[in-house]
């Protein structure tokens, strides 16, 4: 065994023995990197304080490829402003309520009473001309057997055959009093449909399947003079409301037609992806005539009360035509009780 001497890359003198195979021992400084290469087998004999320089080495070295990201908010708040509004922060935007403890939605006080307000303001009562014709019924069903055996999941959005009617006019009742004065309002309105009906039947011919939006199904009323007669009836009706203070903003156009059948009836059909009500479903029926309907009296009716024995909606009260053509009015008989010498076998 020889010694040997030389520098190294730092400037530091190298001195060790070389022995018979070739094995280079280091007793002096040497570059860490030099240290990797020729010395890791007998790393142990490295003096720690040359360990420790390895290590804050290596500690830099990864530094360098894995750069500090800054968390800090300033940092997020800064990249926020050169990229733009996160998802998140435009979603939280958009939210425009606050959100409680639990992540829950909690509305304030002024959405509240908005929302009581909206809810109270629907429609829970409408006036209509009951179907009575068992031809137009039997039609009907036939139209939904036909469009259920090619769609099934439509069931719960069909119309049932005792409740079908034409909506004449819809409204919020708050209280079993402004009920009576849209019986008061029916009665109001006597002298004016029997003036305009001048001793004539009204009869509506139904022909045809359309659609609104295609979300709602219905039987059309055929052309004629007869839809003239039922628009005024309808006019009637409103302006008799109107001044019982029954009906409040604008009503909507009229537009006389037989629903059979709504999606808004089956919500949940929206989240199974059926939005919509295919017209090819009931195609074969555009040009179907329906059969005629009489107007034989006129329905106040409730959408939230049970239903009737006999599946039509409850109704509170009645404007039947006799066989003089003349309006008479049919109480219900909870109101029988306050009319002296009304017979309640006949009348109610």
């Amino acid at each position: 065994m020889e010694n040997v001497t030389g520098p190294c890359d730092d400037g530091d003198e190298v001195v060790g023995h070389r022995s018979q195979n070739d094995v280079f021992v280091t007793t002096g400084a040497m570059d860490p990197v030099q240290n990797e290469s020729t010395s890791t087998p007998l790393a142990k004999d490295i003096p720690t304080e040359r360990k420790t320089r390895v290590k804050r080495e290596r500690r830099k070295m990864l530094k360098k490829k894995s750069p500090v990201i800054d968390h800090s908010p300033a940092s997020e708040g800064s990249a926020a402003s050169k990229q733009g509004l996160t998802e998140s922060e435009s979603s939280q935007k958009k939210m425009k309520r606050k959100l409680g403890d639990c992540g829950a939605r909690v509305d304030s006080e002024e959405e509240k009473k908005t929302k009581k307000q909206k809810g109270s303001q629907r429609p829970n009562y409408f006036v209509s001309i009951p179907i009575t014709n068992a031809q137009i019924s039997a039609a009907v069903v036939e139209v939904q057997e036909s469009v259920l055996q090619q769609e099934p999941r439509l069931v719960k959005a069909m119309i049932p055959a005792p409740t079908l009617h034409m909506t004449l006019l819809v409204t919020h009742l708050a209280s079993q009093e402004q009920v009576s004065l849209a019986a008061t309002a029916l009665d109001k309105a006597m002298p004016s449909l029997a003036e305009l009906l001048v001793g004539r039947d009204l009869v509506l011919p139904f022909s045809g399947v359309g659609h609104f939006r295609k979300e709602v199904v219905f039987v059309g009323l055929a052309p004629g003079q007869h839809r003239d007669t039922l628009e005024k009836l309808a006019e009637v009706l409103q302006r008799c409301f109107e001044e019982q203070g029954l009906l409040q903003g604008e009503c909507r156009g009229f537009e006389p037609h037989l629903t059979i059948m709504k999606l808004s009836k089956a919500p949940k059909l929206r989240s199974q992806g059926l939005k919509r009500v295919n017209p090819d479903l009931f195609s074969s029926y555009t040009d179907r005539f329906f059969g005629d309907q009489r107007v034989d009296r006129l329905d106040l009716c409730s959408m939230l009360k049970k239903k009737q024995e006999d599946g039509y909606y409850h109704t509170e009260s009645s404007l039947q035509l006799d066989s003089t053509h003349t309006w008479t009015p049919s109480l219900t008989l909870s109101q029988c009780g306050n009319v002296e010498g009304v017979d309640t076998h006949t009348q109610c």
